[in-house]
């Protein structure tokens, strides 16, 4: 709403908005499945978002009361999660038609192979030394903007650094080349007590900050830009920018300045100005000291830390003469909940020492990104659609997270696995940036430039910061209409059918997940897009959506054609679900891009990815993959031998040399591949999960043709 408002203020109702010169209204957005509107302008946006705001106050209204049941609560849930998606269709639009977002949908199909050039720097060693930085914390955009603005007016881009931790750093360096996307959201109490900006720039964020105290502590000046009230600051929105300058110049901690443009004036001001004396930070000899005071019998820390951090493992390495590099791993996995020192007996400063450790690790915390390209254009999605259905690609993953997980390198792993594999990978948010640490070292690149970045298989796609979630979901659904020929437009839930039924497609959330992970989820989930969560959401997530594979009389569908019903095998297994490892989530992604009308070729390179993972992981064949087999052209080449002998063995079939005679139908008959597939599969059929949507129910009595 704060975007949308300054947009219709600084460029009128009528100034023309949309996703990109190559989309049309036929294009799916959250906007138009909802309100069954195609928006064109700034106008059209505001009654699009009144909508949205509108349906907020009564699921408030609604889930407060309760009186409805919990059916009805959940689908309040998923509705939420639609909402969102519609707000950051909104927010999207504003920034590429308004303040100069990169934008894919406005270039051609050639163009996006390497769209945008895989050169942004990101992590902590980009920032320049000995230059005053300012950094940009939250979802707020519109500071910042304005800021850039300034400083290349005044010639000052080359002597100010400007930085962004979470989504406000994934859209800086969407409009700005010098951007320095610096951290996730999840790291930004740690970047803050460690003190490493000069001028923090501060909004509403998906992470509680104790913004005041911590840069009372650094000597760091606050701007905070959004419309609630924080702590003690004063409110100087509407006093001269001189003056709040030499205040913050002279001393004051920090102000409250709602608007855009004075904001940026007071903080590149202040910044190239301020003169900070000294570190808070413990040296090697002060951490050294802290670390004797740690108790061989104690452990209090590690028992409270949510990701199970070794902390007084290596408070205990140091005391002895360890390196510091003992406290490294704990820094990486850190992300700053206070719970360790909370609990401390001895009051040890641990939160210092994590902060210290951090700035000895800042020279090397440098890797390369895309930076986000926006929304996928229906050329792309016309193009790929023969490779994901009757090519070698296993099928389409988005990953989210917020980069807080244990291991750092958990998210470029799973990227890199299912890249590899020929999957076409999107991300967005916070795992944008997490997805890029990776090094492969003989080819001396990262990630995003050993791949490129057009939508099509083997390749990864950056959309952008938190709102280009939005991106991911509208993607997903695109092809409903492309290749299916239904409209969008208040059409829920035939679009999300056909996509559900049809293409194989997962969201992989990753980490220690915030609130607004859960209504991502369910916007994804809402649409037919299964949902995979781990590794520490496995233990706190508090929504599943899980089946039971085994209970073949609940998986079933109706043909459209005079609604016969038809048992299916588990497909997808579940619509939200929890894993404990990466490993755990790369082979269930595998099985759960397996759709009720597979074509045979889809099916194919599905059950090798498959079986694949789950013997390099867990080994042996999966135990379940007789449900998903029906003919012998299914089988993947190379394990086909071998898993004719497990089905003959494991699982009572037939077989004789490469081909199966029988098979073993859930209930326990034994069938030919023939009978099977009358009564045992719904592969290349249309079918549907909805009854308005069978077109003949023949009459009682009627023989059924």
């Amino acid at each position: 709403r704060e975007l949308l408002d300054y947009a219709l203020r600084s460029f009128g109702p009528d100034h023309p908005i949309g996703m990109g010169s190559q989309q049309d209204r036929s294009d799916y957005t959250a906007i138009g499945v909802l309100t069954g509107q195609h928006v064109s302008s700034l106008s059209g946006l505001n009654i699009a978002l009144s909508y949205a705001e509108g349906q907020m106050a009564k699921l408030f209204a609604s889930s407060y009361t309760a009186t409805t049941g919990a059916t009805a609560l959940e689908g309040m849930a998923f509705h939420a999660g639609s909402l969102l998606m519609l707000a950051q269709d909104a927010a999207e639009m504003v920034k590429m038609s308004c303040l100069g977002f990169t934008n894919a949908v406005e270039k051609n199909l050639e163009e996006l192979i390497e769209y945008p050039t895989a050169t942004t720097q990101a992590g902590l060693a980009g920032l320049e030394a000995d230059k005053p930085v300012i950094a940009f914390i939250g979802d707020s955009v519109l500071a910042a903007h304005e800021a850039v603005g300034l400083l290349q007016r005044q010639g000052l881009s080359e002597k100010v650094e400007v930085g962004g931790v979470g989504p406000a750093g994934h859209d800086i360096i969407r409009f700005y080349e010098r951007g320095r996307l610096l951290a996730p959201m999840t790291q930004a109490a740690k970047l803050l007590h460690a003190g490493l900006a000069d001028v923090v720039v501060a909004s509403n964020g998906c992470i509680p900050l104790d913004l005041v105290g911590e840069t009372a502590r650094t000597g760091s000046r606050l701007i905070w830009v959004s419309a609630q009230p924080l702590g003690d600051l004063p409110d100087r929105t509407d006093d001269p920018a001189e003056d709040i300058t030499a205040d913050l110049l002279n001393g004051a901690q920090g102000a409250i300045i709602r608007l855009p443009q004075k904001a940026a004036e007071v903080a590149v001001k202040v910044a190239t100005d301020l003169r900070r004396e000294g570190t808070h930070l413990p040296d090697e000899a002060a951490i050294r000291k802290e670390a004797g005071r740690c108790r061989d019998d104690c452990d209090a820390c590690f028992r409270e830390c949510p990701n199970s951090l070794p902390i007084g493992n290596a408070l205990r390495s140091v005391a002895a003469g360890g390196d510091l590099s003992a406290f490294g791993g704990v820094e990486e996995g850190c992300f700053f909940c206070h719970r360790c020192q909370e609990v401390c007996p001895d009051n040890i400063p641990l939160l210092d020492i994590i902060a210290a450790t951090l700035m000895r690790r800042a020279p090397q915390d440098r890797f390369v990104i895309r930076a986000g390209r926006g929304p996928t254009s229906r050329n792309e999605s016309s193009s790929y659609a023969f490779g994901s259905m009757w090519g070698n690609c296993p099928g389409k993953v988005y990953l989210a997270g917020c980069g807080d997980a244990k291991y750092l390198g958990d998210l470029s792993w799973i990227a890199r696995e299912l890249v590899s594999r020929n999957c076409l990978v999107w991300v967005a948010g916070c795992a944008a940036a997490e997805v890029g640490r990776f090094y492969d070292s003989e080819e001396d690149k990262y990630l995003y430039q050993l791949y490129t970045a057009e939508a099509q298989p083997r390749n990864l796609m950056n959309c952008g910061g938190c709102t280009a979630h939005a991106h991911m979901l509208d993607e997903s659904q695109k092809y409903s209409r492309t290749g299916s020929a239904i409209s969008h437009y208040a059409n829920l839930s035939e679009t999300a059918e056909r996509m559900y039924n049809l293409f194989p497609q997962v969201l992989i959330i990753w980490g220690a997940l915030p609130e607004r992970m859960y209504t991502i989820a369910a916007a994804f989930a809402r649409v037919g897009v299964p949902v995979i969560v781990g590794p520490n959401s496995a233990f706190s997530w508090d929504r599943y959506l899980t089946a039971n594979k085994w209970d073949w009389q609940h998986w079933f569908v109706h043909e459209t054609w005079g609604g016969r019903k038809r048992y299916t095998e588990p497909t997808p297994k579940h619509l939200i679900v929890p894993v404990e490892t990466k490993e755990e989530a790369v082979t269930l992604f595998s099985t759960m891009t397996m759709r009720t009308t597979d074509l045979r070729d889809s099916r194919q390179i599905r059950l090798e990815t498959y079986t694949e993972f789950t013997d390099k992981f867990f080994g042996g064949f999966p135990d379940d993959i007789q449900f998903y087999i029906s003919s012998d052209w299914e089988l993947p080449l190379r394990y086909k031998g071998k898993l004719l002998k497990y089905l003959t063995e494991s699982k009572g079939w037939e077989t004789q040399r490469m081909k199966i005679i029988k098979a073993r139908h859930p209930d326990g008959r034994m069938l030919t591949l023939d009978e099977l597939a009358k009564d045992y599969s719904a592969r290349t059929m249309h079918v549907t999960y909805i009854p308005r949507l069978i077109s003949q129910v023949p009459k009682e009595g009627e023989v059924e043709k």
